[in-house]
C-alpha cells in the first residue's frame, strides 16, 4: 500500500479485524499486570519491571521513531498541497506526537520510583527487552514506512488495552 493510496481508516479497521493464534488478553489480561494495576505486586518486581520499560521508552522508541521520520519519501518534486505531501505531514504529526508522548512516559517512571522508592537505575536489560527494542530497531531499519506505521500502531494498541486494565 503506497502513502498515496493508504487509507487509515480502512488500515485501521483491517488491522482491528485481525485475529491472532493468542489473543490481545493473553498479553493485556497477564496476572502480573491484573497484580500491577492492583497494587499488589513486590516492590522488587514493580522496579525491575519500570526499569525494564523505561529502557524501552528511553531507549528504544525514540530510535524507532527517529528512523521512522528519516524513512519518510519527501521529495522536491512534491508540491506542498499534494496528496503525497500532505501524507508525509500526517506522519509527521503522528510521529511527532509520539515521540512527544514516549517523552512524557519517561518522567512518568521517575515519578513512580520517586513515589514509592522504587529503583530504576542499574538494572540489566532483560532478554525481552532487548528482543523487543531490536526488532524496532529491525522494523525502523530495514522496514518500509508502512512497516513502521503498522508497528507502531500495534505499539500503541497493545499500550492502550494495557493502561485500560491497569485502570479497572
Amino acid at each position: 500500500m503506497s502513502a498515496k493510496t493508504a487509507n487509515p481508516s480502512t488500515l485501521t479497521t483491517h488491522l482491528l479485524s485481525l485475529s491472532t493464534l493468542r489473543p490481545y488478553s493473553a498479553a493485556t489480561e497477564h496476572p502480573f499486570l491484573t497484580a500491577a494495576g492492583q497494587g499488589t505486586l513486590p516492590p522488587s518486581l514493580l522496579s525491575l519491571w519500570l526499569a525494564q520499560d523505561r529502557l524501552y521508552a528511553a531507549h528504544g522508541y525514540p530510535a524507532f521513531i527517529g528512523r521512522t521520520l528519516a524513512a519518510i519519501p519527501f521529495s522536491s518534486l512534491d508540491a506542498p498541497d499534494s496528496q503525497r505531501e500532505r501524507a508525509n505531514r500526517d506522519i509527521v504529526r503522528v510521529l511527532s506526537g509520539a515521540l512527544a508522548n514516549v517523552v512524557r512516559e519517561v518522567g512518568f517512571f521517575g515519578e513512580v520510583a520517586a513515589e514509592y522508592g522504587l529503583s530504576v537505575q542499574g538494572w540489566r536489560e532483560r532478554k525481552g527487552t532487548r528482543d523487543y527494542t531490536a526488532e524496532m530497531a529491525r522494523i525502523g531499519a530495514e522496514g518500509r514506512i508502512e512497516d513502521a506505521m503498522v508497528f507502531l500502531w500495534a505499539m500503541e494498541q497493545v499500550q492502550t488495552l494495557r493502561c485500560c486494565l491497569d485502570a479497572r
